[in-house]
């Protein structure tokens, strides 16, 4: 043994002189005794530890004083600690063993054992498939996430967002959209914005007692809050609160309502000057219920007959030209302006429901019509695909795809059908409802 050597070893494990004429080293503890031998092989000094292990005999070559000391010393240990068995391993995985060993205590801060941290690993790797390793996602993942998010509680969050949209400039509908659900999310949830997670979103959408569509517009507005709680710095980059959350459709299949040519004229005689335009608009030109509300009277031209839907109107943010049947013509004619809305109505909704409930004639037992959401367009659509046999024309015309126009708007009519459809023209009569 070198003088300079120190000498390693566990609390309470004391190194013995070696015995006179001896190079030999002893280590001692509660009554385990291991010995360190030099011994000459294939020309090469090596050293030999010499102990017993449930009372056998146990030889174990090292290639250095250091790595028989550290090897003398786990021998101690393992045998104090009733792990005699780790001591069988072969030469590799000893090694192994000790290392993974020494980089847990080294950690400081891993409290699971040499087991747990393998199988944790394990089903890291296997959840990663190959296209990363567990420390490159774990580098990625630590990246993306150091940052300290705000604490800001979701209804400080979602009056921000709202003041926000109305700044933006977005359109009364969008507005009244986002209030509404904006409301509604921040009552049902007291917490941090940090806190949200998709079961939690899940969740809150299926206990909504709503409409199918309306559980739909609730996650389209929630998916917008998302994605500005990322842009405002409130969520981590790549948050996804939505992540998992079912969606859902506007309306379910093969759901396509229409209105008779009786139903359309007793529609028209029960709605006031003030809301008739956004009907027969609706009835004869097939526009969308909203694309009604932005209209102005400069983007219809009675005079070449057509309807000018803006890109910043539109559904589809697509500017498109719809051409102005003979009988909308003639109700748009006499109450035509240079400029302005044409609907000035503001609560567009509650105005056709009244509408719909003043159809009612109790004096001959007639029931009121019900005001069915979309049955204008769809009548428009399914009686302007009859009247020229185009789908392709009527998809554009209408700002959708054929194939939807097929799936969701057409419904088979006779071309004589549709013929009286676009045949209903305005009555002097008619009376104006207040």
């Amino acid at each position: 043994m070198k003088p300079d050597e120190s000498i390693d070893v566990p609390v309470g494990v004391v190194p013995q002189p070696p015995k006179k004429g001896s190079t030999s080293e002893e280590f001692k503890l509660l009554g385990i005794t291991v010995l360190i031998r030099p011994t000459v092989k294939d020309g090469k000094t090596r050293f030999v530890l010499d102990y017993r292990v449930k009372g056998k005999r146990k030889l174990v070559w090292r290639s250095t004083l250091a790595e028989a000391r550290a090897s003398a010393k786990n021998a101690i240990e393992k045998i104090s600690e009733g792990q005699e068995e780790v001591l069988n391993l072969k030469s590799g995985d000893a090694y192994a063993y000790i290392r993974a060993r020494d980089a847990l205590v080294k950690s400081g801060k891993i409290e699971k054992g040499i087991d747990g941290v393998v199988i944790e690993y394990c089903e890291a790797d296997g959840l990663l498939q190959g296209k990363a390793s567990v420390l490159e996602a774990c580098r990625f993942w630590a990246k993306k996430n150091d940052i300290n998010l705000p604490h800001v509680s979701v209804a400080e969050a979602v009056k921000e967002f709202k003041l926000q949209s109305a700044t933006d400039g977005k359109s009364k509908v969008r507005l009244k959209e986002i209030h509404t659900v904006g409301d509604s999310f921040a009552k049902a949830f007291k917490t941090e914005i940090q806190n949200l997670e998709p079961k939690m979103i899940s969740d809150y959408l299926t206990g909504l007692t709503v409409a199918e569509r309306t559980r739909r517009n609730y996650r389209n507005i929630i998916g917008y809050f998302n994605r500005w709680l990322v842009l405002r710095g409130y969520l981590a980059k790549g948050t996804d609160l939505l992540d998992g959350v079912q969606k859902y459709s506007a309306r379910l299949q093969g759901e396509i309502t229409t209105y008779t040519v009786d139903e359309m004229r007793r529609m028209i005689a029960a709605a006031d000057k003030r809301i008739r335009p956004m009907i027969v608009i609706g009835g004869f030109a097939g526009l969308r219920h909203a694309e009604i509300q932005r209209l102005e009277w400069e983007d219809i031209d009675l005079k070449d007959g057509f309807i000018e839907v803006k890109a910043h109107k539109a559904k589809t943010k697509t500017r498109r030209i719809v051409p102005i049947k003979a009988n909308l013509k003639a109700f748009l004619e006499p109450i035509a302006k240079a400029s302005g809305k044409v609907i000035t109505v503001v609560n567009t909704s509650k105005k056709l429901l009244k509408t719909a409930a003043n159809t009612v004639d109790k004096e001959n037992k007639i029931a009121a019509l019900e005001w069915k959401h979309n049955a204008l367009r769809h009548t428009y659509i399914s009686a302007r695909v009859a009247e020229c046999a185009d789908v392709s024309r009527v998809a554009d015309e209408a700002g959708n795809s054929p194939q939807i126009i097929r799936t969701n708007y057409l419904k088979r009519m006779r071309p004589t059908a549709a013929a009286e459809w676009f045949a209903i023209m305005p009555v002097e009569s008619t009376p104006a409802a207040k």
